[in-house]
C-alpha cells in the first residue's frame, strides 16, 4: 500500500507535482511552485502519498532556529489537493502530519472543508458564478451596489487593461505604508510580475473623468476561478467606490462564460457586506492553528 512521505522543495519533482496540481479536482495557483516559491523564498516542503498521487504542500518559517508553519500572504488556500476524493481515512493522515508542526496557521481548501471537516476555525470567502448573462447578474446586485455602479458611470468613471504593475505598487507604498510588513515592495514587484509573465494576472487600472488614476485593481487566474488577489486607490481623492466599478467591470467582460469571480472573503462585517452585494455564495475554508498553545 503506499505511503505518505515528506519531500523537500529541493528534491521535489517537479513534473510529478505539477501535474497532480493541475489535474486535481480542487486546483489552486496559491499551490504551485513558482507561486509558493516566491512567496517563501523556497521555503516549504510537501506531503505525497503514493507517486504523487496526492500533495499536501506545506509553507514553513524559520526564526531564531525555530521552524513553524505560517500561511503566506496572497495565499488564501493550501490543503489537500486529489485528482478523485480521497478516504476519510486518507485525509486524516494528512492532517496528523501537519499537526506534528508547530503551526501559526494553515487554510485549508474549501473542497477540503466541505468534504473532510478538518480541525480549525471554519472562515467564510465569498464566490460569484459567471455563467450567466450580465444583465442577470446585476439584478442580483443589492441595492446599494447597484447604486453605486451606476454614479461611477455618470461621474464618468474608466477602467482601463494594462501589463504594467508599477501603478498598483506605487498606490500600495504610498497609501497602504502599514502593509510593507508582509511583504516589501520589491518582493511583492517580482511576484505579480511573475503571475504577469505566467498569463496569469489581470490587472484594471481606474481613473476618473479628468483623467487622474484613482485606483487599481488585480486578480489573479486560477483555474476557473478569477481570484480577487489586491485593490488599491488613492486615499487622497478616490471617494467613488472604484473597488465596486472594478470588480463589475470584470464581471461584464467574463460573464456568460465558466468562470467563478472568487473575492476571496473576509471575516470583517463591512467588507463582507461589500462582496455579498454581489450576490456572491458563501463558501467556507478551514484555518488550523496550534501555535498559539505554546504561549
Amino acid at each position: 500500500m503506499p505511503k505518505l512521505q515528506k519531500i523537500k522543495r529541493k528534491n521535489l519533482d517537479l513534473e510529478k507535482y505539477s501535474n497532480a496540481l493541475n489535474k486535481s479536482l480542487n486546483y489552486r495557483i496559491y499551490a504551485e511552485h513558482w507561486y509558493l516559491d516566491l512567496l517563501t523564498n523556497e521555503k516549504w516542503e510537501c506531503w505525497v502519498y503514493g507517486d504523487y498521487e496526492v500533495i499536501m504542500p506545506v509553507p514553513l518559517q524559520f526564526k531564531f532556529g525555530f521552524k513553524f508553519v505560517l500561511q503566506p500572504i496572497y495565499c488564501q488556500q493550501l490543503g489537500v489537493f486529489y485528482r478523485e476524493e480521497i478516504s476519510d481515512e486518507l485525509f486524516k493522515e494528512f492532517e496528523k502530519k501537519l499537526h506534528k508542526y508547530f503551526v501559526r496557521s494553515y487554510h485549508f481548501n474549501e473542497e477540503n472543508t466541505e468534504r473532510y471537516n478538518p480541525k480549525g476555525e471554519k472562515r467564510v470567502n465569498y464566490v460569484l458564478g459567471l455563467n450567466r448573462p450580465y444583465e442577470e447578474v446585476f439584478a442580483n446586485y443589492s441595492k446599494h451596489r447597484r447604486k453605486d455602479i451606476r454614479k461611477s458611470e455618470r461621474l464618468g468613471i474608466k477602467a482601463v487593461k494594462t501589463e504594467d504593475v508599477t501603478h498598483f505598487i506605487k498606490l500600495k507604498r504610498t497609501n497602504y505604508e502599514h502593509l510593507s510588513r508582509f511583504i516589501d515592495e520589491k518582493s511583492l514587484t517580482i511576484f505579480l510580475n511573475e503571475i504577469m509573465e505566467n498569463g496569469k494576472l489581470i490587472v484594471y487600472n481606474i481613473y476618473d473623468n479628468p483623467g487622474k488614476l484613482i485606483a487599481s485593481q488585480i486578480f489573479t487566474v486560477s483555474a476557473n476561478r478569477i481570484i480577487c488577489i489586491g485593490f488599491a486607490r488613492n486615499k487622497e481623492i478616490e471617494n467613488h467606490n472604484a473597488s465596486a466599478f472594478a470588480k463589475d467591470y470584470l464581471i461584464q467582460k467574463f460573464s456568460n462564460s465558466n468562470y467563478f469571480l472568487d473575492f476571496e472573503g473576509s471575516m470583517h462585517p463591512d467588507i463582507a457586506k461589500f462582496m455579498e452585494g454581489f450576490g456572491s455564495e458563501k463558501k467556507y475554508y478551514t484555518v488550523f492553528d496550534s501555535y498559539k498553545k505554546l504561549f
